[in-house]
């Protein structure tokens, strides 16, 4: 989204501040949660199905059905003014791109309805095998121009029986926090697939994810795929998983990456 014209700011500027969920009852959220849907219904002319969420870092998700729209907002929508809840029809309802930047100021405005940043426990960058700050630094400096900001460190380990899947790395886009499986600090593991894994992650920073046409967000697009695919190394860190990958499942030591 961008940023909207400020001649739309009068939209919701005398807004009253909604209380934080835990303030108040579940029955006085359940109704004004019905009210807003049947809002959203009147103007949509279809069913809409609302969650109320307190989640920080997905503040609108929506699904379009064939006469239905599933829609999750978080609660700081609840004493949404008129403009905004028309602004959400919309985004969510119509698919209308030119009111994201509608949507967009009214979120960046109550950012104080937002649940505090949980403390991140302290990153631990270098393995006994792999130093993940070094291969983050070098990264970012060929293919990234230094543009990435983000911290770095191996995940937690915590056991699993009858592992199917392995997490290798994930990114947290509102911590600008990358962890990476420490299954994969071993001399096993190749450096290359390492670099391979790290540079996924940083990859999701330079092409974040994008909302689908049913309003599905999609952090593996198109875009994506071509830089991912365009990586040096990428055919050989590709075939070296494919040929290791229950190797790593078998890792005792396997966990979460996050």
């Amino acid at each position: 989204m961008t940023t909207r014209p400020e001649s739309q700011l009068a939209l919701f500027a005398d807004a009253p501040p909604p209380p934080p969920p835990h303030a108040r009852r579940p029955d006085e959220v359940r109704a004004q949660a019905e009210r807003l849907a049947g809002r959203l219904s009147r103007l949509l002319g279809m069913d809409v199905r609302l969650a109320i969420t307190d989640n920080r870092s997905t503040v609108i998700s929506y699904r379009r059905r064939p006469g239905v729209l599933v829609l999750r907002l978080h609660h700081m929508f609840l004493h949404a003014p008129v403009g905004i809840v028309e602004a959400l029809a919309e985004y969510a309802g119509r698919g209308t791109k030119a009111a994201g930047p509608v949507l967009d100021q009214y979120i960046r405005s109550h950012r104080d309805r937002l649940k505090p940043q949980r403390r991140t426990r302290a990153l631990k960058s270098r393995g006994l095998f792999h130093d993940l700050q070094a291969i983050f630094d070098g990264l970012n400096a060929e293919h990234f121009a230094g543009r990435i900001e983000a911290r770095i460190g191996w995940g937690r380990c915590a056991a699993r029986r009858n592992q199917r899947s392995i997490r290798m790395g994930v990114y947290l886009h509102d911590d600008k926090l990358i962890r990476i499986h420490p299954a994969l600090d071993r001399p096993e593991v190749p450096a290359y697939f390492v670099a391979f894994v790290v540079f996924h992650e940083m990859l999701h920073q330079a092409v974040p994810a994008s909302h689908c046409g049913d309003g599905r967000r999609q952090h593996h697009g198109a875009d994506f795929r071509a830089r991912e695919r365009a990586y040096p190394e990428y055919a050989r860190a590709m075939a070296w998983e494919k040929a290791n990958l229950d190797m790593l499942l078998g890792v005792r030591h396997g966990g979460e990456a996050a």
